[in-house]
């Protein structure tokens, strides 16, 4: 079985799984509401306790959900490696960039204040080749082909940003 698994392709796994997901769901939701109309007396009640019931649960797996996003990105950006450092050009020089290679074909991107070497801001990007950090003026460009600005971090960085920094 872990055989099988090994060899299948990431984006099959997870579309199987997606499958099992909804299978599951639509099973839950036949058995919640054969509960609510299983009696015509309390079915007001049922409901109720079926509907906080249904939330409890999906907070729970939202929670864990992002628990294991943040926990596998978190392992992700321990492993980087090659990291080169790129000051701004400017006289000024406020900021400085850093690019390290991950796993699977991905950059790190992160903006560090170049007085106190702090890091202000830091993303993950794909990448498929060389990486090609410039500097146009505030703005620090990582694909200047990237479609609605996701190829670049504006300066100052932005409160999500300085916050996403700050984790590990």
């Amino acid at each position: 079985m872990s055989h099988a698994l090994a060899t299948m392709p990431e984006s099959s796994f997870y579309f199987h799984l997606a499958g099992v997901a909804v299978l599951v769901l639509v099973v839950g939701m036949a058995r919640g509401v054969w509960f609510v109309f299983s009696r015509r007396e309390g079915r007001r009640e049922r409901a109720m306790w079926l509907a906080a019931a249904v939330t409890r649960c999906g907070l729970a797996l939202g929670a864990m959900w992002t628990a294991i996003v943040y926990g596998s990105g978190a392992w992700e950006r321990a492993g980087a490696h090659n990291c080169r450092r790129l000051p701004m050009p400017d006289a000024s020089a406020r900021y400085e960039a850093e690019y390290c290679y991950l796993s699977q074909h991905k950059v790190l991107v992160r903006v560090y204040s170049a007085r106190r070497n702090v890091v202000l801001a830091q993303r993950t990007f794909p990448s498929s080749g060389p990486v090609r950090l410039h500097w146009d003026r505030s703005v620090l460009v990582f694909d200047a082909a990237a479609t609605d600005g996701k190829g670049r971090l504006v300066l100052p960085p932005s409160l999500r940003d300085r916050l996403m920094a700050r984790l590990p």
